[in-house]
This record gives structure tokens, sequence and C-alpha cells, in this order.
């Protein structure tokens, strides 16, 4: 009988340790993505690559009026990142959901690269060139 008190004596210690101790809680969870229509008045930053969309973006506190800040001071770091005319946008190419947040890539008049943008953003001036999504597959018999 002793045996046996010895061999579940580290799992009682453990249940009872882990008992008293306080629960960890949750990280907060990221604010969510702002309505169409308030983002509407948030300044259209286009970069070429979406990691530096990111990382200007966690410059600035998650805040695109203080990045559009940064990007018209011409001593900061761009990130190759500029404000887009609304006007020039004429697609949306591609779209990525990240930890929570969603993107677009529009297409920019002028220039074949698409420009990352928060998603929402900006609106292509032609909806019908807006992003068409692909027919479904056919299913093989």
């Amino acid at each position: 009988m002793r045996n046996g008190y010895r061999r579940h004596l580290p799992a009682a210690v453990i249940l009872a340790v882990a008992a008293g101790c306080p629960r960890a809680e949750a990280q907060p969870a990221k604010p969510p993505a702002p309505p169409a229509s308030a983002s509407a008045s948030a300044p259209a930053i286009g970069c070429p690559s979406l990691a530096n969309l990111r990382l200007l973006l966690r410059q600035s506190g998650g805040d695109a009026k203080i990045a559009a800040a940064t990007l018209a001071d011409p001593k900061a770091d761009h990130l190759s990142c500029n404000l887009l005319g609304r006007d020039t946008v004429n697609a949306i190419t591609d779209h990525a959901a990240l930890n929570g947040n969603e993107y677009d890539c529009v297409g920019v008049t002028g220039t074949s690269i698409c420009s990352w943008t928060i998603a929402g953003t900006v609106v292509p001036v032609d909806p019908a060139r807006a992003a068409k999504k692909a027919p479904p597959a056919k299913a093989k018999r």
C-alpha cells in the first residue's frame, strides 16, 4: 500500500499546484477591421509588398493616419510604400487575410504591379473590373 501511495504522489502534487495557480488569461483580441464607411476616410496606403505594408502599420500602431503622416515625411523610411489616389485604382487583383486582418492588392493605373492596401480602403473606379471570383470547379465524373 505504501508503494501505491508514492506512485500517485507526483500526480497529486501536480494537480494541487495546478489548481492553486491563477489561470492564464488570453491576450486581448485585435480590434475588428473598420467598416467600409469608416475606412473611406482613412488614407489609401499602398505597398508593393504585403510584408512592407504590415511593417509600416506595425510601426504606426495600426493607425493608417499615422502611417500616412510617416509617408509624408521625406526623411522617413517609406518601405517603397506611398499614398494611392483613389481614382487611380482600377481593380482588386488579390486578397489575403493574416492574423485576423484583411488586405487587398489593387491594380493601379500606369503600373503593372499591384499595391497592397488594407481591405476596403479603396474601391476600384470601374466596379465592372472589380475582383471577379473564379468560376466553381467542375466536378469530375
